[in-house]
C-alpha cells in the first residue's frame, strides 16, 4: 500500500464540527474541572500577600522671606523626586526598620506553610545577649516538655539543645534568651501543631528580606503628595513597615536641616569671634596712639591719597579672604569629592565675588551625587550608568577645582597689583609726618574690621531670622491600617484565568481533533472524499449489542432494520448490474465489516430464492467458517491444491438456498493459490450451480492478493465502517482505479450508528437514493434474540472447534 498522506481538514465542515463537539466536550469540562481544582490548592496553599498603604505630603515654609529678602538653604524647590528617591532608599528603610525592633523574627511551619509571627503569637523572644554572631540568621527550633522550654540548633556541625523554664532567662555560652508567653497552655498547643522557631536578625539581612516589598509613587505634584506602600505576608508588619519610613523620613528631615542650619550659624559665629579681637586689638591700638600722641584727629594733608590707600587696602584684605575661602573649598573637595555634605561648603562663600559661578557648579555636583546614589539603591558600583553617573563627577569636580585655580590666579594677579599700588601709595606718604602715617593706619585697620564685623553680623541676624521662620510641615494625610483583605492571589482573578487556561486547552483539543480528524462517519464523507467513478450502494447499521465474529443477523431477524438495509442494498445491487453474478468484496484494513457484510448480503440474497454461495478467501485470516459454526478442516485452501473435492467442501447453511466454502487450512503461499488457475476453474464451475457467488477477500488495504478478484467481479464491494475507517483510505481506491485498471467499484457504509438519519445512494450514471432513520424502532424486536454469547456458549463453541480441528 503507498505512503498515506496526512490528511488535514482546511474548511469548515459542520458534521465533524457536531462530532468533534459530541465527542470532546467533556474534555473540556474535565480540563475546566481540573483547573479549578489546581486554582482551589494554589490558592489554598499560596500565602496571601497584604499590603498598608499611607499618603505623605512634603511641605515646608519659610515664613520669614515673607519679611526679610532672604532665602532658607533649606527651603525645598517644586521637584520631590528626590525625595522618592530618598524614600526609597536602604537608607531611609534601615532607620524604619530600627524603630521596629526586630532583632528576633518568630516563625511556625505547618506542612505547606510557614508564616512570620509579628506581635500576633502567644509567645514572644526577647534576646537579652547573643554571644556567637554566627547564629544570625540561623533556626533556632522552639520545643516544650512539660514546663520546660527547649531550644535547638546547629552549630559547628553539631546539634546544641538549650533547656530552660518558660518566661525565664534559657542561657548557655551562645545566647541569653527569655521565651514569653502569657498563655503557656496555648503556647505548649501550637508548639505540639506546627513546627516553631526564631531567628535573630542582622539589619543588613532584614534590608534584603523586606526592603523589595516596600513601594513609594509620586501622587499629585502640585501637591507633593507621596503614598508610601508596602506589601508583605503579615498585615500588621505591612502597617507597621510603612509608618516607619514615613516618621523616619520626617526625623531624617528634621536632622538634616537641623545640621544645616548648625554649620551655617557656627561658620558665622566663628569669624565673628575672630574679628571681634581684631577689631579689639585695632581700636586699642587707636586709643593708645592718641594717648600718646596726645592728637585726636589731625589733618592729614594727604586726605585724597589716604583714601584711596585706604580703599585699596580694603579691595586686598577682602582678596585675601576670599583666598583663604577657596582654599578651604578646594581642601574640603580635596579631602571628600564623592560625599553628599559637599552643599555644607555653600555658607563659605556667602559674600564672595566668586559666589555666583562656585555656587551653581557645586550645586550641580550635589545633585549628581544625589543621582548616583539613587542608582546604588538597585545597582551595583560597576554598573554603566552608575560608571557615566560617576565619570560626570568627576568632570564637575574637575571643573570645579579648575575654576577654583583660576579665581585663585585671578585674586593672587589683583593682589600682586594691589600691593604693588599700595606701596607706591606708600612711598608717596612717606614724606608725610610719622603721625600722620601712624593714625592712618591705625585708622584703616579699624575701619577695615568694623566693616567686615557688621557685615557678617547683618549675615548672621538675617539667617537666624529666616531659620526660625523656616519650619518642615511634612505631614502623614492618612493614616496606614491593619488589611483584612489581602491583595493577592486575588481569589476571583485566579478562578477566572484558571478557568480560562482550562477552556482554552479544551477547546486547544477540540481544535486539533477537528484539524486532523481523519474518520470517515456518515455517507456525506464518503461522498465528499472518494472519487467520481465510486458509487456508494448505502449504509449498514451498527448492531446495538457486541459480537464475538461476524455472525449470520439477517436469517435469525429477518424484519429487522438491519435486514432492512440489507434489502435496500440487494436492490441497489439490481440497478447496477442487472444480471450479476460475482460479486467481490474487500476493505482497507481488517475489522471493517466486509466478512460481517459478506455474510448478511449473502443471506439476504438467498432470501429473495437465488442459489448463492459465499467464498472465503481470507486465507491468512479466515472467519467465515466462525459466523456459520463450522470448522475449517476443508475450504479453499485445500479445494486449489487439490486436497479436497468440491463436494467435500460445499457446506449448507441455515438458509436453504445459500451455501459457503470455508478458507480451510490456512497455507503458507495464499497469494500464488489466489492467482492460480485452477481457482478460476473452480469459480466457472461454480457459476453452473450457483446464481450468485459472493467472494470475501483479504483487505486489499494491507495485502493485494483479492485485487484481481475484485478487477474481475462483476460488481466489486469496498466496505468502510463508520467511526474506524480514516479518510485517507479513499486514497487506496484512487489507486485501484489508477494502477489496477477498475472499471467500477461500489462502496458500503458498515456501522452507522441508529441514532441519526442517513441517506444513502450511489451514483451510477443517474441519481438515486434512499433514506430511512434507525431511531423509529422498526421491527427492532427481531433484534432482541441477539445478544452477546454466555459464557457457556463460548466454551461448548470453543470445545467444538478443537474438536472439529482434531478430526
Amino acid at each position: 500500500m503507498a505512503k498515506q498522506k496526512l490528511f488535514i481538514n482546511t474548511s469548515y465542515d459542520p458534521l465533524i464540527l457536531r462530532t468533534i463537539v459530541r465527542r470532546y466536550w467533556l474534555w473540556v469540562l474535565g480540563f475546566v474541572g481540573i483547573f479549578v481544582v489546581l486554582a482551589y490548592f494554589y490558592l489554598r496553599y499560596t500565602k496571601p500577600v497584604y499590603e498598608s498603604s499611607l499618603m505623605l505630603q512634603i511641605s515646608n515654609q519659610d515664613k520669614a522671606a515673607d519679611v526679610i529678602d532672604f532665602e532658607n538653604i533649606n527651603t525645598l524647590d517644586d521637584d520631590i523626586s528626590a525625595v522618592v528617591e530618598l524614600l526609597r532608599s536602604e537608607l531611609l528603610f534601615e532607620r524604619a526598620v530600627d524603630k521596629l525592633n526586630m532583632s528576633v523574627s518568630m516563625f511556625s511551619r505547618g506542612k505547606l506553610l510557614t508564616e512570620e509571627l509579628y506581635l500576633a503569637s502567644s509567645f514572644n523572644i526577647q534576646p537579652y545577649e547573643l554571644v556567637d554572631s554566627t547564629l544570625i540568621g540561623q533556626e533556632i527550633g522552639i520545643t516544650t516538655r512539660n514546663d520546660q522550654v527547649i531550644l535547638s540548633y546547629s552549630k559547628g556541625g553539631k546539634n546544641v539543645k538549650l533547656k530552660g523554664p518558660l518566661n525565664k532567662h534559657v542561657t548557655n555560652d551562645d545566647m541569653n534568651v527569655v521565651v514569653k508567653s502569657a498563655n503557656p497552655k496555648v503556647f505548649r498547643k501550637m508548639a505540639s501543631e506546627n513546627e516553631l522557631y526564631f531567628t535573630f536578625n542582622s539589619r543588613q539581612g532584614l534590608v534584603e528580606r523586606l526592603h523589595g516589598g516596600l513601594d513609594v509613587i509620586p501622587m499629585d505634584p502640585n501637591a507633593r503628595t507621596i503614598q508610601v506602600s508596602f506589601k508583605g505576608h503579615n498585615a500588621r508588619m505591612c502597617r507597621d513597615l510603612s509608618l516607619a519610613i514615613a516618621e523616619a523620613y520626617q526625623e531624617y528631615d528634621e536632622e538634616i536641616n537641623r545640621k544645616s542650619s548648625e554649620n551655617v550659624l557656627s561658620f558665622i559665629n566663628n569669624q565673628l569671634d575672630s574679628l571681634y579681637f581684631e577689631l579689639q586689638s585695632s581700636q586699642d591700638s587707636l586709643a593708645d596712639f592718641h594717648s600718646k600722641s596726645s592728637v585726636v584727629d589731625p589733618e592729614l594733608s594727604g586726605g585724597e591719597l589716604n583714601e584711596k590707600l585706604n580703599d585699596l587696602e580694603l579691595q586686598l584684605s577682602d582678596i585675601d579672604k576670599e583666598v583663604a575661602s577657596l582654599i578651604a573649598i578646594d581642601n574640603q573637595l580635596e579631602r571628600a569629592p564623592n560625599r553628599l555634605e559637599v552643599f555644607r561648603m555653600i555658607p563659605e562663600m556667602l559674600g564672595k565675588s566668586y559666589e555666583a559661578s562656585l555656587v551653581t557648579h557645586i550645586t550641580d555636583l550635589h545633585d549628581m551625587l544625589e543621582q548616583k546614589e539613587d542608582l546604588l539603591v538597585s545597582l551595583t558600583p560597576n554598573n554603566e550608568k552608575v560608571a557615566l553617573v560617576q565619570k560626570r563627577i568627576d568632570t564637575k569636580i574637575n571643573t570645579i577645582l579648575r575654576s577654583i585655580a583660576t579665581i585663585k590666579l585671578r585674586l593672587n594677579s589683583e593682589a600682586v597689583r594691589l600691593r604693588q599700588e599700595i606701596s607706591r601709595r606708600k612711598f608717596k606718604l612717606s614724606g608725610l609726618p610719622e603721625q600722620r602715617m601712624e593714625y592712618s593706619r591705625l585708622k584703616n585697620i579699624q575701619e577695615l574690621n568694623e566693616k567686615y564685623f557688621t557685615l557678617l553680623t547683618e549675615k548672621k541676624v538675617l539667617y537666624s531670622i529666616s531659620d526660625a521662620g523656616y519650619a518642615s510641615e511634612n505631614r502623614i494625610l492618612s493614616m496606614p491600617t491593619v488589611s483584612t483583605v489581602p491583595v493577592a492571589p486575588n481569589g476571583g482573578f485566579v478562578y477566572f484565568a484558571f478557568i480560562l487556561v482550562g477552556t482554552f486547552i479544551g477547546l486547544g483539543i477540540m481544535t486539533f481533533r477537528y484539524l486532523t480528524f481523519n474518520e470517515i462517519n456518515l455517507i456525506e464523507d464518503l461522498e465528499n472524499t472518494l472519487p467520481e467513478r465510486a458509487s456508494i450502494l448505502g449504509g449498514v447499521p451498527l448492531l446495538k449489542f457486541s459480537m464475538e465474529y461476524s455472525q449470520l443477523v439477517v436469517a435469525e431477524a429477518p424484519k429487522s432494520i438491519m435486514a432492512e438495509a440489507m434489502r435496500k442494498i440487494r436492490t441497489n445491487l439490481s440497478y447496477i448490474h442487472p444480471n450479476y453474478q460475482t460479486i467481490a468484496i474487500s476493505s482497507s484494513i481488517s475489522g471493517e465489516g466486509k466478512t460481517f457484510v459478506a455474510l448478511n448480503l449473502g443471506g439476504i440474497i438467498a432470501m429473495s430464492g437465488k442459489r448463492t454461495i459465499l467464498l472465503d478467501l481470507d486465507l491468512r485470516k479466515p472467519k467465515v467458517h466462525l459466523g456459520f459454526d463450522e470448522d475449517n478442516t476443508h475450504g479453499m485452501s485445500s479445494l486449489i491444491v487439490g486436497q479436497s473435492s468440491l463436494e467435500e467442501c460445499i457446506k449448507k447453511s441455515t438458509i436453504p438456498e445459500l451455501d459457503f466454502i470455508t478458507a480451510g487450512p490456512i497455507p503458507p503461499n495464499p497469494s500464488e493459490l489466489l492467482l492460480s488457475d485452477r481457482f478460476k476453474e473452480i469459480v466457472e464451475e461454480l457459476k453452473g450451480s450457483y446464481d450468485v457467488i459472493i467472494i470475501d477477500n483479504p483487505p486489499v488495504g494491507l495485502v493485494s492478493d483479492g485485487v484481481k478478484n475484485l478487477t474481475e467481479a462483476d460488481i466489486p464491494i469496498y466496505i468502510f465502517k463508520s467511526h474506524y475507517s480514516k479518510r485517507n483510505f479513499t486514497y487506496r481506491i484512487k489507486e485501484l482505479f489508477e494502477m489496477q485498471q477498475l472499471k467500477s467499484l461500489n462502496v458500503i457504509l458498515n456501522g452507522v450508528q441508529s441514532n441519526r438519519s442517513s441517506g444513502y445512494g450511489y451514483g451510477y450514471g443517474y441519481g438515486y437514493g434512499f433514506g430511512y432513520g434507525y431511531t423509529s424502532g422498526y421491527m427492532d424486536d427481531d433484534m432482541d434474540k441477539f445478544s452477546k454469547p454466555s459464557l457457556w456458549m463460548r466454551i461448548k463453541r470453543k470445545i467444538r472447534s478443537i474438536l472439529r480441528r482434531s478430526k
